[in-house]
């Protein structure tokens, strides 16, 4: 069983980069290093640790993020490797949120990508603190040198290198630390690492280096800086001091290198994380809610001491183990065999044993304490973005911020009697991943299945074929439109007949006018002398709503309605609350066609992220959608990425394969992120062509 750490002993990173970097071998590299594996792995042979799941083996890709760990010097390091494809980016934004610092991975030939920017703009945004790690030197064409160039000009990043390579390409041997100013060489057991006197030929090059380092170090401290001024030199103790200090506030980007295949420089990115990434911060206090008010702030703060909150940040469900779910202890103590309380859920649950992970291999521990990672099992209640608690001190933390999904398909059973089957698997997917939804949409009458992109939705319909032997067809989803009316107008309408017994009669006489866009439906009861008696006015309301459900134009619901019931007759035996009811859903439509029935469309908020050099085409794009573009900046004045964020407002209709249309126009170097904003007016040969298809569907419908 793993030993007990305190809070200020646990480090949490998060790897993270573009795509086929090589960060999912890194980790390996760190769990070899750290004596937790025998062996690295092979993304073609398919047993990389991270990379368990067979669609990951099969694609030699990460799509799922990985728990691992090393312990060094009585410090426990958590390791999350993160999927590099922006279709997973849910996977790294939860790990980046449950991490204290990032492991950015760059490749020392191809240096900044397209995801090492977006990356880099996150880790901007929420001031998260970062070590680059220059990887696969051994490459041919690395080059360390210009590799840090090209980091410092894409990112406009502040980089302090704390190494440098003996030897690049097939030459790399080993790296020299800085600090320690000691060569770092691996010996021939591949595990063990050799600190060595600096090679002559590197000497010049790495006191230079160091002068510069030190220089750096001592802006982390007004002590240091004067120390620095006054001529005196730093010891490696106060160096360490001044790089950490700036590290945890995310002002400088300490830079390591090496190669993972020749465990080069892996001993050294390790020692830096124990050194200089800070521990989750014990006393910081973090805000939630109590369970079920939402409108009231409650803190907890991060001690052992204090109660139990804890938050799931994933979760993964296997086909024969079960449910893992990943939790991060914010405040307390998880112990084994106790009972919690799901505060997001107001349920219980009732906790077994407690774990770490190695990929796909469990770790007894003997507690979570408040700062570190773990894992639990067999939850039957509990998902991604769930918090446990005492329940004696229920509170919600809504820590975990992912993005919404933005990309969607329609999808449709191939054989009758699936549905359910299709229903219950998809709905598996979405407790495992808040970034994807599956619902049904009553309005247009579709599942829809949304998610980050088109890959992720692919993979999630092929394992339903493959694995559950269930096959759909996917179609473009049908947009949710409005009716609505643009003048008043007024209506009488009596509903009379007559049959064998009682008869049925009920007389309405209505004025309508639209309401502003927003304000739904409005009844107003301004019935005197008693035309129509009390007791029938509830059912003309009633008529009225259901009015409501289907237009005068294409049967689309109706919004933004006032109505007034000004006048009507009744008849002492026909009349019912039911003849009334049916009387003023008739009225509704007779006053609608009169008062210039109009479609509504919902428009969506838009944020594209955009390097300068393509704003010109997204702006243009843009208006060719019917856009209408708000403003353009950065999303932070202290972001130096260079990438801009163009507001703007965009029709549903058009945005529905914005996410592939965007990566083709970008070469995948731009995202987005959108939610509903509002309805507004369509008409013309766009509201011809919306009816003439809702036309036709009903018709379908119909047969």
């Amino acid at each position: 069983m793993l030993k007990e750490y305190k809070t200020k002993d646990i480090r949490n990173v998060a790897i993270i980069g573009h795509g086929s970097t090589g960060k999912s071998t890194l980790f390996d590299a760190m769990l070899l290093i750290g004596g937790k594996i025998d062996k690295i792995g092979n993304p073609k042979d398919g047993t990389l640790t991270s990379d368990f799941d067979d669609e990951e083996k099969l694609r030699q890709m990460s799509i799922r993020s990985a728990l691992g760990f090393v312990e060094m010097d009585d410090v426990k390091i958590n390791i999350i490797d993160t999927p590099g494809m922006s279709d997973f980016i849910g996977e790294a934004r939860a790990a980046l949120q449950t991490a204290e610092a990032a492991i950015l991975v760059v490749d020392a030939v191809d240096g900044v990508q397209i995801e090492t920017e977006k990356a880099w703009r996150y880790l901007n945004e929420l001031k998260i603190p970062r070590i680059i790690f220059i990887n696969r030197m051994d490459k041919e064409r690395a080059s360390y040198d210009k590799t840090i160039e090209n980091i410092t000009v894409n990112l406009k990043a502040k980089v302090a290198p704390l190494c440098i390579p003996i030897g690049e390409a097939d030459g790399l041997k080993g790296i020299i630390d800085l600090i320690a100013m000691k060569a770092m060489i691996p010996k021939p057991d591949g595990k063990t690492i050799a600190v060595t006197d600096i090679p002559a030929e590197f000497k010049d090059a790495a006191e230079l280096q160091q002068t510069v380092l030190v220089e750096q170090a001592a802006e982390g401290e007004d002590a240091l800086i004067e120390k620095f001024l006054d001529g005196n030199p730093l010891t490696v103790e106060e160096i360490r001091r001044g790089m950490k200090a700036q590290l945890g506030e995310a002002k400088i980007h300490p830079v390591v290198c090496g190669s993972p295949l020749k465990l080069v420089g892996i001993k050294n990115l390790l020692n830096v994380i124990r050194d200089f990434v800070p521990a989750p911060r014990e006393g910081a206090s973090f805000k939630g809610h109590p369970a079920g008010d939402a409108r009231t702030e409650k803190s907890v703060v991060m001690k052992p001491d204090q109660p139990l909150g804890a938050v799931i940040w994933k979760t993964y469900i296997d086909q024969y183990a079960g449910r893992f779910n990943y939790i991060k202890v914010i405040s307390g103590e998880l112990l084994p065999d106790t009972e919690v309380a799901n505060a997001t859920r107001n349920t219980r649950e009732r906790i077994g044993k407690i774990y770490t992970m190695i990929g796909s291999k469990q770790v007894d521990m003997p507690k979570i304490t408040c700062g570190d990672i773990g894992v639990v099992v067999k939850l039957e209640r509990t998902n991604t973005l769930d918090t446990l608690c005492d329940a004696k001190s229920a509170v919600v933390l809504p820590i975990i911020k992912l993005p919404h999904p933005v990309f969607s398909h329609a999808i449709e059973a191939v054989k009758k009697g699936d549905e359910d089957k299709i229903g219950q698997f998809l709905t598996k997917i979405t407790d495992e991943n808040p970034t994807i939804t599956y619902q049904f949409n009553a309005e247009t009458r579709q599942s829809v299945l949304s998610g980050m992109g088109e890959m992720q939705l692919d993979i999630i319909l092929k394992t339903l074929k493959e694995k559950n032997k269930l096959e759909v067809v996917t179609h473009e989803p049908r947009v949710a439109y409005r009716e609505t009316i643009t003048r008043k107008a007024e209506a009488q309408y009596k509903h009379k007949k007559q049959t064998g017994g009682h008869g049925q009669y009920g007389d309405v006489s209505i004025r309508v006018e639209p309401l502003a866009r927003g304000g739904g439906f409005e009844f107003v009861n301004s019935i005197v002398g008693g035309v129509i008696p009390k007791q029938y006015i509830p059912g003309c309301e009633k008529g009225f709503k259901e009015g409501m459900e289907e237009g005068v134009l294409a049967r689309f619901p109706v919004v933004d309605v006032k109505v007034d019931l000004f006048f009507g007759s009744y008849h002492d035996v026909d009349s019912s609350e039911m003849s009334f009811k049916i009387a003023a859903r008739s009225a509704l439509k007779k006053a609608m066609e009169a008062a210039g029935p109009m479609l509504l469309e919902p428009v969506m908020e838009v944020d594209v992220y955009v390097d300068k050099d393509f704003m010109g085409d997204i702006l243009n794009d843009i208006n060719g959608r019917r856009g209408r573009v708000l403003g353009m900046g950065t999303k932070d004045e202290n972001d130096s990425s260079g990438v801009s964020v163009v507001k703007a407002q965009v029709p549903l209709a058009e945005m529905l394969r914005y996410s592939i249309d965007l990566r083709a126009m970008t070469s995948g170097k731009a995202t987005f992120e959108m939610q509903f904003s509002h309805y507004d007016p369509i008409s013309g040969k766009i509201a011809e062509k919306v009816i003439e298809e809702r036309k036709k569907l009903m018709e379908e419908e119909s047969k």
